[in-house]
């Protein structure tokens, strides 16, 4: 692994002073950060990637950057990468705070009858992107720390455009207002759009706002490109010559007028979108293109910490801006990279500008890869003992079919001591509370086992006639049960030299036990078995002369469609000395399998 630096080396951060202030507890500005290591993973395109992407070295040579990694762990790789003021846009659609789970939809390839729940046609595995289940304090910290990085690399004619809704943009335009400077609000934006509006007992919900805010007095900002077309009855009126319309109606016609702070023109991403990705909250990229075309110069920087399916670095890519993205799923990362191979290899086609970079460099900030393992156990602990989601909770997870309340432990650490201190304490806030608690849990203390049996004798009788007691700690520890008994997708493939300067490469069996297992637990799903294992691969990527450390994506084999199949046989030109060819098969819940071979 690469170090950016001493990690020892603190950075200093300016301290917000705006006003008003926001106030919560546990709250600590950010005075210092330390930059992490960052691992080059993958690159694409013509250009070499560096091993640390320092700014002062990118800047004449400029490839894309993507990031692997917690957001506020990479903001303080890029200060140190010597990033701080060289940001000319960031757009953020972080968390909304909404008390519930994102999903993407997975549908395995080719199949249109497979996988579908019978009583309608969802997919067969909803996989959980982000968990949006917050403590108000919690998320007031998460955001102001991330607010306070992102303003360190805005330049000062840069502006910061944050995308929420109706349970926390009151309260983060507050927030705004401390670290950014009230001075320097400039709009918020309604998105207005025709979806929603559900439910009889208030107005329905048709719009999310996005906060405008500048760095300073001097910030970029160019209404031209986003201008939109008069009303028809407007440029009417001015060719009639009435007095209020000093404009001549030609000049209307062609200048068009200010889109003003509600956008109502630009819809949602639809079902049969060419943009779609089955992303719950993706955004469309004709919203984003009305954001980076006037607050960005051409070839500006651009940066996203919450991409999620992607957009903002789609949209920077093809308006010609350089580009930045962040997240800490994996699934984010690998659809991202996805997208972006896709519209650069239409820019070659077209020959467009040169001065657009068409090669992009992904990045590991700390080792992230676990979170999908941990993520998929947790869905799969959920379905497995029967547990439902109660949104109005704020402490525990739910409830069992069975009646018990549900506390599940971060599966980051094992159930501690301190832990179940935290239950016991949520307990003495309800004397009332008689139900059972089942803990869930990854791994557990040693001194675990002991307390709950002593936890469990001291309760009260719930009936004077039985044994029965209130309140029993009942734990589920997932390794005692093998339930993550991990087993890693396989696959075999036959790589071989055809001539002096060709290499043949044929996949011939693939299987994800963890898309098995899904499929099994899955409730009311059609069962039949997957006629071919190339339902379950989502991507095929290839580097013709792997070094073993950095995996430079020379060719990629993405379908178009859902309902098409990877080819899984190619033939590819290789040099005639012997090289190592490496082909890596990323499954349908984001899980990579790399085969390497010399030939």
């Amino acid at each position: 692994m690469t170090m950016t630096n001493d990690t020892n080396k603190k950075i200093k951060i300016g301290t917000p002073n705006g006003r008003p202030m926001l106030t919560w507890v546990n709250k600590k500005p950010l005075e210092f950060v330390t930059g992490y290591p960052t691992q080059l993973t993958e690159s694409f395109g013509d250009k070499e990637a560096l091993k640390v992407p320092e700014y002062s070295k990118l800047e004449k040579n400029w490839y894309n950057l993507l990031f692997h990694g917690d957001n506020k762990e990479v903001l303080a790789s890029l200060l140190e990468l010597g990033f701080r003021g060289k940001v000319d846009l960031i757009y953020i659609d972080p968390p909304f705070a909404s008390n519930k789970d994102y999903m993407r939809k997975v549908e395995l390839r080719g199949l249109k009858n497979l996988g579908k729940i019978e009583e309608d046609s969802e997919s067969i595995i909803q996989q959980t992107m982000y968990e949006d289940i917050w403590k108000r304090d919690e998320y007031f910290q998460f955001m102001y720390e991330r607010l306070i990085l992102l303003k360190e690399l805005l330049s000062e004619t840069g502006s910061i455009y944050v995308h929420l809704d109706y349970h926390m943009t009151h309260y983060m335009r507050v927030l705004m207002d401390e670290v950014f400077g009230e001075d320097n609000f400039q709009n918020d934006i309604v998105w207005n759009y025709f979806m929603g509006a559900s439910g009889n007992d208030r107005w329905g919900r048709k719009h999310q706002n996005i906060l405008f805010y500048s760095k300073s007095d001097k910030y970029q900002f160019d209404l031209d490109p986003v201008r939109v077309p008069y009303n028809p009855e407007t440029i009417a009126r001015a060719k009639r010559g009435e007095a209020r319309y000093e404009v001549e109606a030609e000049e209307l016609e062609k200048s068009g007028k200010n889109p003003g702070d509600v956008w109502s023109d630009i819809n949602p991403v639809q079902g049969n979108a060419i943009e779609k990705t089955n992303y719950a909250t993706q955004k469309p990229e004709s919203l984003l293109e009305r954001i980076v075309k006037a607050s960005s110069p051409n070839n500006g920087l651009v940066l996203d910490c919450f991409i999620g399916s992607g957009t903002t670095c789609a949209v920077a890519q093809q308006e010609g801006r350089r580009w930045v993205g962040v997240d800490i799923n994996k699934g984010a990362i690998q659809q991202t990279s996805h997208r972006l191979q896709k519209i650069i290899k239409e820019q070659k086609k077209k020959l467009l500008d040169g001065q657009i970079s068409k090669s992009f460099g992904v990045y590991k900030v700390n080792n992230y890869d676990l979170r999908v393992l941990k993520t998929e156990a947790k869905e799969l602990a959920i379905q497995q003992y029967g547990i439902t989601r109660t949104k109005t909770e704020t402490f525990f997870d739910g409830l069992r079919d069975s009646g018990e309340l549900v506390k599940i432990i971060d599966f980051n650490h094992p159930l501690t001591l301190l832990d179940l201190q935290l239950i016991k304490d949520e307990l003495g806030k309800r004397p009332e509370e008689d139900r059972d608690i089942v803990v869930i849990c990854l791994g557990r203390e040693t001194k675990v086992d002991s307390w709950v049996e002593e936890w469990d004798k001291k309760q009260p009788h719930k009936d004077a006639r039985t044994n029965k007691r209130m309140r029993q700690f009942i734990v589920f520890d997932l390794k005692d049960k093998n339930f993550v008994s991990y087993e890693p997708s396989r696959a075999e493939v036959e790589i071989t030299r055809a001539g002096k300067d060709k290499a043949k490469i044929k996949i011939t069996s693939f299987i994800s036990p963890t898309i098995i297992k899904r499929l099994e637990l899955e409730p009311g799903l059609l069962q039949k078995k997957i006629p071919d294992f190339r339902s379950m691969i989502d991507v095929v990527l290839v580097n013709t002369n792997y070094d073993g450390e950095v995996f430079k994506i020379e060719f990629s084999d993405v379908p178009e469609k859902q309902s098409d199949l990877v080819k899984g046989e190619y033939e590819l030109e290789i040099t005639e000395k012997p090289t190592k060819v490496a082909v890596k098969i990323i499954d349908m819940l984001g899980e990579e399998v790399l085969v390497t071979k010399e030939v």
